[in-house]
């Protein structure tokens, strides 16, 4: 299997809209709709889904983190060739 391409500075930001700011607005969206629904049947299992989609936002941004600090140790190190 061919390695995947390089991530490029351009194709960071659809990647942190469509991941974690997408998830993170999700994670915003139910939190304000258990906020408003007094009915504490489901509670609990309201908020594990919470939590659930809490971590899988903050692994996104993670991953994303990872990808941003390669986009500029590449662009560092073609800037320390050219110099």
């Amino acid at each position: 299997m061919p390695p995947p391409p390089p991530v490029t500075a351009e194709a960071l930001a659809d990647r942190l809209r469509e991941g974690p700011l997408r998830t993170l607005l999700t994670l915003q969206v139910r939190a304000g709709m258990l906020a408003a629904d007094a009915d504490d049947d489901g509670r609990l299992e309201k908020l594990i889904e919470l939590v659930q989609l809490a971590h899988v936002a903050m692994s996104q941004f993670h991953a994303f983190t990872l990808d941003l600090q390669s986009v500029v140790d590449d662009l560092t190190a073609a800037a320390a060739k050219r110099n």
